[in-house]
């Protein structure tokens, strides 16, 4: 029984050593995408603000655009997360999660600063519709996936060079369950950024004019 307890502390631990880790990346990312719009070019800089602009303004679409819409956000929220979910399966799985968390991140970063950079302080609630709620809760579950990813991916690296062998179904029920709970909220998010969001985008737009 002490042993089984000293065992369950020991991977709990490690499962969160590993979600600090990955949380650190994820806000160097934040951080390297706020100051990269810093370093454009006069021109380049430009373009993304009227591209931020754009995104704010265009809210009135028709229904059979937003099906389509709708259709390539949640291909795209289930690309990323099933391809985390899979590199979790492979010995090279570790170092390219990292990679994804981090460019994720960045890209977070990178729009958020410029919202700021578009409408200043009044960018604000700008970016809580930007961020409200699909980019907080997918961001958090990408960094809950990621960490068990890389538990699993490491043990089968651990088992690949120790040559020891190792029982899937003492983890894989679990990591199943994660990746189902990702499709689901990859569809919620979709539905909510396609039918919902518009309109909270109109509200912030209204209170700029």
């Amino acid at each position: 029984m002490k042993e089984m307890y000293n065992n369950y502390k020991k991977e709990l631990s490690k499962k969160n050593n590993i979600l600090i880790l990955i949380s650190v990346v994820f806000i160097l990312g934040i951080i390297f995408g706020s100051i990269y719009i810093t370093i454009l070019e006069t021109e380049e800089k430009t373009t993304i603000l009227n591209q931020v602009e754009s995104y704010f303004l265009n809210n009135k679409i028709g229904f059979e655009d937003k099906i389509e819409i709708f259709k390539n956000t949640l291909i795209s929220n289930l690309t990323y997360i099933a391809s985390m979910w899979v590199l979790g399966l492979s010995v090279i799985g570790m170092p390219i999660v990292f990679i994804m968390i981090f460019f994720k991140s960045f890209v977070l970063g990178f729009s958020v600063s410029s919202i700021f950079a578009k409408y200043g302080f009044k960018g604000i609630i700008g970016v809580l519709v930007y961020l409200f709620p699909s980019s907080i809760v997918l961001s958090i579950f990408s960094l809950f996936l990621a960490t068990y990813s890389i538990i699993i991916s490491f043990k089968i690296a651990n088992s690949a060079f120790t040559k020891k062998t190792i029982n899937f179904k003492t983890f894989m029920g679990r990591y199943f369950f994660i990746l189902l709970v990702g499709i689901i909220l990859s569809v919620l998010c979709s539905l909510f950024d396609t039918f919902l969001s518009p309109y909270l985008t109109k509200i912030f737009t209204n209170l700029i004019k």
